[in-house]
């Protein structure tokens, strides 16, 4: 399967949540004083539960398509038009879906979606970001806006992660940066060397990986290398600044494609990993990498096959599930981990 990045454009669900802030900000200064949650959601999806906006009506229409497309070839069909008109149509009700709707649907998802949908055969096939989490997340996002309660609150039957998502303060003056090829001022505390320092960056795509978000972007003052990411959580002030001309030749894809995380400055290669069932099967239901295929199966064992960089972060990734992994390939990947483990259990067992 071909792989496109979910960085290529901000993504939907970001502008969801500000625009949903945004209202939310200009409820509760209204006159009366109080958080205005009727406005929030009139805003968004006009309560109780069906869309009356037009923008959100084409939005959930699109997220339905995409979601359908994207089922059936995860069972390996691949729909043609008349199956897909059956289930939109279904789906619209009175409304209706017919061939013109399609094609301005389809218009939409290649131009300011960026999702790669390809009509071969007469049939449809959706080429996913490497997560593939976009539609599933939209869709998401828009039932816990709906099911809101009148104070603004999640349904008792949610629970809500408690984990938070870092940066998220400095994502809207990234985005207007990116779409008006700005400059950032910024001072950002690096971690390694525990110092503040300031650049000046030329800002192209944001990135998320394990609740943080990252801005990719040219330093201007380091030609070594193309771009860098940035996290947000460190990011101490950030001000806009200058236009700058984009370089439209820089690649954001080809570095990600078969990386792990953040870093991309290790070479890919071929790596088997074999885990007990019990973690195998979690691994089969919920793959960490697109190239991830199983390759052996036995009573006691399944056996991995990823073509990936085996760089710090998917060390770190492989390191949860310790207990079962056995590292068949390559050598030098399983003797790093015996160092770690090594060490691991020295410091451990020093601990009195």
């Amino acid at each position: 399967m071909v792989v496109r990045s979910s960085f290529a454009h901000p993504s939907l669900i970001v502008r969801l949540r500000f625009a949903y802030e945004r209202v939310g900000k200009a409820g509760k200064n209204g006159k009366n004083g109080r958080n205005n949650n009727c406005q929030i959601n009139n805003y968004l999806v006009h309560l109780p539960h069906k869309p009356k906006n037009k923008k959100m009506d084409k939005l959930l229409r699109i997220i339905h398509l995409l979601r359908f497309i994207r089922d059936c070839n995860r069972k390996g069909i691949y729909p043609n038009y008349q199956q897909i008109h059956k289930e939109m149509d279904s789906y619209l009700g009175e409304k209706g879906y017919n061939r013109q709707l399609f094609e301005r649907d389809k218009e939409t998802i290649r131009d300011e979606w960026h999702y790669d949908l390809r009509y071969e055969d007469e049939t449809y096939a959706l080429y996913e970001d490497e997560n593939q989490l976009i539609v599933d997340d939209l869709l998401a996002a828009y039932i816990l806006f709906i099911v809101q309660n009148q104070d603004g609150k999640l349904p008792e039957c949610v629970i809500a992660e408690s984990r938070q998502h870092t940066g998220t303060n400095h994502i809207a003056d990234c985005i207007e940066a990116i779409e008006a090829h700005k400059e950032l001022h910024i001072t950002y505390y690096d971690y390694r060397d525990e110092q503040t320092k300031t650049y000046t960056l030329q800002p192209y795509k944001l990135k998320h990986k394990d609740y943080k978000w990252y801005v990719l972007a040219v330093d201007k003052q380091d030609n070594n290398v193309p771009f860098k990411a940035f996290a947000l959580e460190r990011v101490r002030s950030l001000e806009i600044g200058a236009t700058f001309r984009p370089n439209k030749e820089l690649d954001f894809y080809s570095p990600y494609y078969n990386a792990f995380g953040m870093f991309t400055d290790t070479k890919a290669e071929k790596v088997v990993l074999q885990f007990d069932h019990r973690d195998g099967n979690y691994l089969k239901a919920s793959p960490i990498h697109h190239s991830q295929r199983v390759i052996a199966e036995t009573a006691t064992h399944i056996t991995f096959e990823l073509y990936v960089k085996p760089s710090l972060d998917f060390i770190m990734e492989l390191m949860k599930r310790s207990w079962s992994l056995t590292i068949l390939e390559p050598t030098s990947l399983r003797e790093r981990f015996v160092e770690y483990w090594q060490e691991a259990v020295k410091r451990n067992l020093e601990v009195h």
